[in-house]
């Protein structure tokens, strides 16, 4: 029993860290930064290999050696997009997306190939909204980072009290093993020594 239990906490954890994935939303014409960073830190610059998709194959930003690549980069991208190189070595991969329209909405995934991680973002494109319900730039790059953070600690939630469920069931079954013990030792000691007689 304890052992069934233990694996659901632990699919339940891997589930949602497998289902992770940030929303960010922006409007036409607007700029978005879309996030991405790397559980391993103090990354050495000639080691790092990033490479940004849109909906699986467009390519829209690769940093290969540390370094940012363009060249295969696909048209509608150029000039559009940009990193933060001095975020590399901390494993911060984040890119700003500009001048964004209806075509760029869709799934953007980031692999970070030194660690095989693979993170993904779903961007939602907005219309531009009323004088009053308009988003400032800085709103919308402060989006991404809040739902990363909330994100990483609420996973961080869901480990921690795994943990602290398997560590609860494991002492309540061991309570009971001692407890049943302790009381159908002496019943068993009698019913042996009528046995014998």
């Amino acid at each position: 029993m304890i052992i069934r239990f233990y694996f659901m906490c632990v699919s339940a954890v891997l589930i949602h860290k497998v289902c992770l994935q940030v929303t960010v939303e922006g409007v036409i014409s607007g700029s978005v930064v879309l996030p991405c960073s790397s559980t391993q830190h103090d990354h050495k610059l000639q080691d790092i290999d990033v490479f940004w998709r849109h909906n699986g194959s467009k390519i829209v930003y690769d940093i290969i050696k540390g370094k940012n690549s363009v060249e295969q980069q696909e048209p509608r991208y150029k000039n559009r997009t940009e990193t933060f190189l001095e975020e590399y070595k901390r494993g911060i991969f984040n890119i700003r997306l500009t001048a964004l329209n209806h075509a760029d909405a869709g799934e953007y995934t980031c692999l970070i190939a030194h660690s095989s991680e693979h993170k993904t973002v779903e961007l939602i494109i907005n219309e531009t909204t009323t004088e009053n319900g308009t988003k400032s730039a800085d709103q919308e790059t402060q989006k991404p980072e809040t739902d990363v953070v909330t994100s990483s600690s609420l996973l961080w939630v869901y480990i921690i009290v795994a943990v602290l469920i398997m560590l609860i069931a494991g002492f309540v079954i061991g309570c009971r093993k001692k407890i049943q013990a302790a009381l159908f030792s002496p019943v068993l000691t009698e019913d042996r020594e009528q046995c014998q007689k």
